[in-house]
This record gives structure tokens, C-alpha cells and sequence, in this order.
């Protein structure tokens, strides 16, 4: 064997007769690259329907509800597959000031942020209920002239509706909820009234505020916080002083029109807290997260929950995040949310539980969505 002394690399002299090596080489690489495309673009199309096959739904649904007098429009995510034996977790969301229902879709992108995390095992798959409630602040208001009975509404007409018919074992171990801005405020103030009802609850900027002392209502109102937050001991001591509303105007004729601070009070989340805590009562896992640059200040209100529950040596997580009071900075913060929802749950051993049928659930009115 010798090399063709013309081009050592393209020819090869075997016994005599002269043979093309590296044209021969190049077919053999091509041949393994197409090969290997072919081998990968069809690993892509069989894992892209796979997920796809994976991905969830989103239905609107309008639900009965006897506490408004009228139904309650609902946005809900249905895990792809049969109901497990243990029926799937229930996760309620709930929207701030000026929102809705579609929120969580149209700006927070929820379904492909739940259909991803499911996909990849970070969390298991989970029922998402999203009533549209108005500026109601989830409380009942309706015999001071408010929006209606909201807290009825999400305490007791959604989950007979929702669960009757989705997740006929949901229980404390498997129900949570959050909420941002005014849903913060809402999910905060539902789980601290109901802790029986939730195992946890996260608020994403919520609408926090404390109580209103009574030597700063004017008859029975409320104009707005006078006094200045930081308060300066002297040169190297700043400290923070209450966390006082905004003019009572706000809160839309849900503490009554004119607006009542002691309403307001009656039903804020730190008094509802403090009941609870005087009571030993055991308190859902709770999850606050807010930004540093919030527009609204409401930093402010999860700093003071937060030192509220230490004070008593609660345990609860505390985020502050870069950004401000908008679906740019929740956005990112509903994977951490999900996580942390997700990690709370307790589910039954397999076997356990034997599936029970649905519970009579009232009609439900609506169409589903298929996921893109």
C-alpha cells in the first residue's frame, strides 16, 4: 500500500490500482450527519407531543352563587387526564383592584407557566379556580351598600360549585390560596378567617395595610394617613411608624359609603391575624412576596405582617423582589408562588382513599378552551 504521489489525500494505491479515500470519507459523514438531524428532529417532534398531550385546559365557567343573588364568573385550569384517586389539589387566585378572572391568562400567562412546571415535575398537577369578583375585597358588603357577599361567595358558593364537580376529595391538606394586591389582601384575610379551610396561602403585593387608631377617624371616616412613615430618632436612627390605608374613597363601597373605619378595621387582616393568634390557632403555610420599588408602597404592609407573625414566632416566607406593582414583576413570581403552594400540599399514600363520586354539585354553565 502506498500514497498516489499526485494527492496523498485523495488517493490510495492498493496492490497496484489507485482508490479515492476522501470523497468516500465525506459520503460516510454525511450520510451519519442526516442520520443524526433526522434521529434529532424526530426526538423534538415526539417530545413536542408529548407536551402538548400534557397540557392542561383553561374553562370559563359561570358559577351559582345564593350569597351575590347572581352567578359568579369563573376562569379555571384543568389538568390534563383522569382525576386521580385522590382527587387533585385545589389552588383559588385571586385578582387585584380593576381586574379579572381572564387576568391570570391574558397578562400572567398562567396556563403555560402551570402546563411547563407540571411538564417538568416541579410541581404535580393542580385544579386553578380564578373568580372574576369586581372591587369587592372579598368581604361581605352587602348591608352597607358594597359590591355584595364576596367572602360567602369564595368561602362556600365556589367550592360546592367547582370542587362538586373537579375535586369531589378536596380537604384542607389539598386547598390553598393566593392573590395579588387586593387578592393578597383577599387570600390573606380567607385563610386567617378560615384556617381550617386552607393549608396555604401566598399574597403577591398584597393590599396591606394595619388598623386605623381611632384618634385618627373623623367621624367614623378616614382621609388618609397625616402622620409620616419614618420617623427620625435622631441622626443614625430611623424607625418606621403604622402603615396606614389610603382616603377611605379606595376601597369602593366595600367597608360602606361613606367609607367606615371601623368597618375597615373589623374586617382587616391584622385583626383577624391577631384573633386567631390569641387563639392558638394552628395557621396555614404563608408565602408573602412584594417589591422593593413598589409604587404603592405596599412593601410597607408585608413588612408589618411579616413582623407581626415573627413576633409570635409564626413561621412565614418573605420576598422582596426587584420591580414594582405590575404583571412584570408578578409574573416571574407565580413560578415561586406554585412551588411553594405546591411543596405545602399533603397527599394521601396511594391506596388509601377509595374514589368517591362527585358530590350534587348545582349546574355550572360554560365552555372549555383547549391549550395551544
Amino acid at each position: 500500500m502506498q500514497w498516489s504521489k499526485s494527492d496523498p489525500w485523495r488517493s490510495l494505491s492498493v496492490d497496484g490500482r489507485l482508490g479515492s479515500v476522501w470523497p468516500t470519507l465525506a459520503r460516510m459523514l454525511y450520510c451519519c450527519a442526516r442520520l443524526l438531524s433526522l434521529t434529532l428532529a424526530l426526538a423534538l417532534s415526539l417530545s413536542s407531543l408529548l407536551l402538548h398531550a400534557q397540557a392542561g385546559t383553561m374553562q370559563q365557567l359561570s358559577v351559582p352563587s345564593p350569597a351575590l343573588g347572581h352567578p359568579l364568573e369563573v376562569s379555571i385550569y384543568v389538568p390534563n387526564g383522569p382525576v386521580p384517586t385522590d382527587g387533585w389539589p385545589v389552588l383559588y387566585l385571586l385578582h387585584g383592584v380593576d381586574g379579572s378572572a381572564r387576568d391570570w391568562s391574558t397578562l400572567g400567562d398562567i396556563q403555560s407557566t402551570l402546563d411547563r412546571l407540571v411538564q417538568t415535575g416541579r410541581i404535580r398537577p393542580i385544579l386553578v379556580v380564578m373568580p372574576d369578583t369586581g372591587n369587592s375585597w372579598y368581604v361581605n358588603s352587602a348591608k352597607v351598600g358594597g359590591p355584595g357577599n364576596y367572602e360567602d361567595a369564595i368561602l362556600l358558593d365556589l367550592p360546592r360549585a367547582i370542587e362538586g364537580r373537579f375535586a369531589p376529595n378536596c380537604r384542607r391538606e389539598t386547598r390553598a390560596i393566593a392573590g395579588i394586591s387586593m387578592g393578597g389582601f383577599g387570600a390573606l384575610r380567607l385563610a386567617f378567617k378560615r384556617p381550617d379551610r386552607y393549608v396555604a396561602v401566598a399574597s403577591l403585593s398584597g393590599a396591606l395595610w394595619q388598623n386605623i387608631p381611632e384618634s385618627s377617624m373623623l367621624d367614623g371616616g378616614w382621609k388618609g394617613a397625616s402622620a409620616l412613615y419614618f420617623q427620625r430618632i435622631d441622626a443614625a436612627t430611623v424607625v418606621s411608624g403604622l402603615d396606614l390605608p389610603p382616603p377611605g374613597t379606595y376601597f369602593a363601597g366595600a367597608f360602606g359609603s361613606p367609607f367606615k373605619a371601623a368597618s375597615f378595621n373589623r374586617a382587616n387582616v391584622f385583626t383577624v391575624l391577631g384573633q386567631q393568634i390569641s387563639a392558638g390557632t394552628t395557621l396555614p403555610a404563608i408565602y408573602l412576596a412584594v417589591g422593593d420599588h413598589d409604587s404603592d408602597n405596599l412593601w410597607r404592609g408585608s413588612i408589618a405582617l411579616y413582623d407581626t407573625l415573627k413576633a409570635d414566632h409564626l413561621k412565614v416566607e418573605l420576598r422582596i423582589f426587584d420591580g414594582d406593582h405590575s404583571w412584570s414583576f408578578w409574573k416571574p413570581r407565580i413560578e415561586d408562588m406554585l412551588e411553594f403552594v405546591d411543596a405545602s400540599f399533603v397527599t394521601r399514600p396511594a391506596g388509601s382513599l377509595v374514589a368517591s363520586r362527585p358530590v350534587e354539585a348545582p349546574p355550572i354553565v360554560g365552555t372549555a378552551v383547549s391549550a395551544k
